[in-house]
This record gives structure tokens, C-alpha cells and sequence, in this order.
């Protein structure tokens, strides 16, 4: 049995622990029926879905994890839609408990790279239309299953220069920011428990685990290839890494980080 450090968590939700895992606390009740987490394949929304039904399954409780996940750039890079269904194939053999997939379709018109931040949400915050899309469909899961908590694994930047990095993503927890890891928002808890955690914990805690067989089924390749497209690929075949976007470089750092 795993040994999780818990600390009751007071406020606003009251029956609520953070269970902490190597300096990184991750909300949880027991009581909650329904949780959802964004699922894109990639490794750090993979090892938090891991870690969340590994809590479920130690405790023997009867939670519906609900992993939801974006078919994005279909014409351009195809095979990313099979990224995230490795990954809950994994889970569902991994762990006996509950866990549905749900997939949502964005056209790339509307992606952030074909369009930037051109549209005013309800919110009044500029965001491209994925970024409505993924929003709007998470919350349309989250109440039409009963979701306590939806999960999100966005990570901060490494500590060292990489070309491509995100600016928004170079954030240090502070008192006016603290909230950003825990909140209420589309009417359920949001938690994004790594959002000031950079990549080198999720790799140690692969490691630690010894779930290096899921790390490689997770993708961070944001690259294209001249001859691969929707036209030519065909499921489950290999596709290469550029291995100079962002996210591969991002990823090779914390390869090296957590050895």
C-alpha cells in the first residue's frame, strides 16, 4: 500500500484532504461519487488519471473517474486522438473501477494557432475557440455526471530556458496566485495541483511507481511531417518525434532530470 501524507483541508470544502505526494497535494474526498480529469495523452495528464485511480482502488471506493479528451488537428496530426486512447486503455486494464471516456471534436479553424486569442468568453477573457470548446464541453460532462471535481495536469515551465516555452506557464505560487491550484469554476471544484510543479516530478513519480510502460505510450510531439497527414496515416503506426518543439524538448529535460 501506498503511504499517502494527508492533511484535512478547512474553508470552503470542509470534508476535503490534500493528499500529498512528494510535496504535491492533490484534493480528494472520499464521499465524492464522480470525478473528471482532461486526458490528452500526453504524460502528465496520464500520471495524474494514474495516481487518482490508484487513491480510488487503495481505498476501495466506488468513484467514476470520467477522462475527457479533444480530438484536435485531425487533418494535420491524426494520430493524436489515439494518444489519449492508449492511455485510458491502460487504465481500464490497470485499475477495476469505473472510468468512462468521453471525446470532443475541435475543428482546427478555431485553434489557437490558426486564429490566437480573437474571441471574448463569458468571462470577458480573450481565448481563441478551442479554448471555448474545451471549457464548454468539460462543464457539459461534469453536470450531466454528477462530477465533484474536475482535475486538470498543467505543469509550469522547467526551470532552464526552452525555446517555445509558454510565458504563461513561468509562474511561481505566491499568495495572490495560490488560487489557481484550487477553486470553483463551471459549478464544480477545479483542481490543478501541478500548475507550479515543472515536469522532472511527474517523470520521478513514473519512476517511483514503476509505470515506465505507460510513460511510453504517452506522446509530447507537437511536430508535423512532410507525407504524414490525415491522408496517409494509418492507426497505431509509428510516427516519429521533431524533437525540437517545445514539448519534446521539455520532455527530453525531465528525462534527464529524474534520473
Amino acid at each position: 500500500m501506498t503511504q499517502w501524507a494527508l492533511v484535512h483541508y478547512s474553508d470552503i470544502w470542509r470534508n476535503m484532504e490534500l493528499i500529498n505526494i512528494d510535496g504535491v497535494e492533490i484534493p480528494f474526498d472520499n464521499s465524492w461519487d464522480s470525478i473528471a480529469i482532461a486526458l490528452s495523452g500526453g504524460a502528465d495528464s496520464a500520471l495524474l488519471a494514474y495516481l487518482l485511480c490508484k487513491i480510488i482502488t487503495e481505498r476501495n471506493l466506488d468513484i467514476h473517474v470520467n477522462c475527457i479528451s479533444h480530438i484536435r488537428m485531425w487533418k494535420s496530426r491524426p494520430w493524436q486522438q489515439n494518444d489519449s486512447l492508449r492511455v485510458y486503455q491502460y487504465l481500464l486494464e490497470k485499475f477495476d473501477i469505473h472510468i468512462t471516456r468521453h471525446t470532443n471534436f475541435i475543428a482546427p479553424d478555431i485553434e489557437y494557432g490558426n486564429i490566437g486569442p480573437t474571441i471574448k468568453d463569458e468571462y470577458g477573457k480573450s481565448v481563441s475557440g478551442d479554448n471555448i470548446q474545451q471549457r464548454s464541453f468539460s462543464e457539459y460532462i461534469c453536470y450531466h455526471n454528477n462530477v465533484k471535481c474536475f482535475y486538470n495536469a498543467v505543469t509550469r515551465n522547467p526551470p532552464v530556458y526552452l525555446e517555445g516555452a509558454m510565458h504563461e506557464r513561468d509562474i511561481v505560487k505566491n499568495d495572490n496566485n495560490k488560487h489557481m491550484e484550487l477553486m470553483t469554476h463551471m459549478g464544480v471544484i477545479a483542481s490543478h495541483p501541478l500548475r507550479f510543479t515543472d515536469k522532472s516530478w511527474v517523470l520521478k513519480q513514473y519512476r517511483k511507481n514503476n509505470i515506465m510502460d505507460l510513460f511510453e505510450k504517452t506522446r509530447s510531439c507537437e511536430g508535423e511531417f512532410e507525407g504524414l497527414d490525415y491522408r496517409t496515416y494509418k492507426p497505431d503506426q509509428y510516427v516519429p518525434t521533431c524533437g525540437k518543439c517545445f514539448w519534446c524538448l521539455e520532455r527530453e529535460w525531465s528525462i534527464e532530470q529524474s534520473k
